[in-house]
C-alpha cells in the first residue's frame, strides 16, 4: 500500500477540488454554482482560495466563459481521477423505485396544462401500480423561475419559459396551437365557428394578467375591436362563464378539447391562422442526476409521447 501523505491533503478542502472539477466541466460559475448547489458567491470564494493555494489564476473569464489556464489543464485529469475515486469508495446514491417508493413529486404547472396532464399522470401512476404520488402547484412561463425557487419543487411545466438562462435544464414534451372554446347553442356541436362569425361574437380573455393578450393584436391587424366582456387570470375561472354565456374562448388546443370533455362546450379551430407553441419541462441542473428526478423526467416524457 502505497504511502499517503496526510499532511499535505490537510493543507487543502476537497470541497475545493470539487469546485475546481464543476468550473472546468461547465465552464461557468453559475452553471458550476447550480450543479454544487451553492451561491455563486461561494464558487468564486472556493476560486479564490483555489488561486491561492496553487499560486495561479485557474480560469479567466472572457465572453465565452471560464477559460482554464495551462496550470488548470495541467491539474484538471489529476483531480478528476482523484474524485472518481473517492466517488467510487462512497458508493453511488440508491436506485429509485416508483413502486416501493412513497415520494411525493411536487410539480408546477398552468392550470390550462394542469387539465390537460395531471389525469393522465395520476392515472398512468395507477395503472403501473406505483407507490409515488403527485403534488401539482400553479405555475406558468412568467412565474417558473420562482416555482423553482422552492426547493421541494422537483419540476415546473409551462409553455415557452421566459428569461431562461444556463442554472436549469429544460425539455420540450408537446407542441400545441390555440383552439376555439363555446357553448353550441343553436348549431350542430361540430359545427366550425366562421370567420365573420368569430369577428362579431363576444370573448373573453384568459391572460397572465388578465390584460391584452395576442389575439387582440391579431383582432387589430385584421381590422377590428375584440369585443371582450370579461377577462380571467385562470383558465378554468372561465369554465363557469363559458357555459352559462355566449361568448368564445381561445385558448390552447390541448386544454380546449380537456376541457369540452368534462362539459357541454365544443372546440372549434380558430378561423384565421395563429401561431403555435411548445410546452417544456424545466428543472435545476443541481436535481438533473438525482435518481428520483431521472425516474420523474422519463414517466412524464414517455406519457407526453404516447400522447402526442
Amino acid at each position: 500500500m502505497s504511502r499517503i501523505n496526510v499532511r499535505n491533503i490537510a493543507r487543502i478542502d476537497l470541497n475545493l477540488l470539487l469546485t475546481f472539477h464543476c468550473l472546468m466541466t461547465e465552464r461557468s460559475a453559475t452553471r458550476a454554482s447550480a450543479m454544487l448547489h451553492v451561491t455563486q458567491g461561494a464558487v468564486s470564494s472556493a476560486l479564490r482560495r483555489l488561486r491561492e493555494h496553487f499560486g495561479d489564476e485557474l480560469f479567466i473569464r472572457t465572453a465565452s466563459g471560464m477559460q482554464p489556464t495551462r496550470k488548470a489543464m495541467e491539474l484538471a485529469p489529476k483531480i478528476a481521477e482523484a474524485l472518481t475515486s473517492i466517488s467510487g469508495v462512497l458508493g453511488n446514491e440508491p436506485d429509485f423505485s416508483a413502486h416501493d417508493s412513497s415520494y411525493v413529486f411536487n410539480i408546477g404547472l398552468s392550470d390550462d396544462i394542469e387539465a390537460y396532464l395531471a389525469p393522465r399522470i395520476v392515472n398512468a401512476a395507477a395503472a403501473d401500480g406505483l407507490g409515488v404520488s403527485f403534488a401539482f402547484h400553479q405555475s406558468n412561463s412568467s412565474l417558473w423561475k420562482q416555482s423553482l425557487q422552492d426547493p421541494d419543487m422537483d419540476l415546473v411545466i409551462c409553455s415557452e419559459p421566459k428569461d431562461f438562462n444556463t442554472s436549469y435544464s429544460s425539455q420540450v414534451l408537446f407542441s400545441s396551437s390555440y383552439s376555439c372554446l363555446f357553448r353550441p347553442r343553436g348549431r350542430a356541436a361540430d359545427e366550425p365557428i366562421a370567420l365573420e362569425e368569430y369577428f362579431a361574437a363576444n370573448h373573453v380573455r384568459v391572460s397572465y394578467d388578465g390584460r391584452r393578450g395576442f389575439i387582440d393584436d391579431l383582432f387589430e391587424a385584421a381590422g377590428y375591436a375584440r369585443r371582450v366582456t370579461a377577462s380571467f387570470t385562470h383558465f378554468s375561472g372561465a369554465l363557469t362563464t363559458l357555459m352559462s354565456s355566449e361568448v368564445i374562448a381561445t385558448i390552447p388546443s390541448f386544454a380546449a378539447e380537456s376541457y369540452a370533455a368534462m362539459t357541454d362546450l365544443s372546440v372549434s379551430p380558430v378561423p384565421f391562422p395563429v401561431p403555435s407553441f411548445r410546452c417544456f419541462m424545466v428543472w435545476d441542473i443541481a436535481r438533473h442526476n438525482k435518481p428520483h428526478h431521472e425516474w420523474l423526467r422519463q414517466f412524464i416524457g414517455e406519457l407526453a409521447q404516447k400522447l402526442g
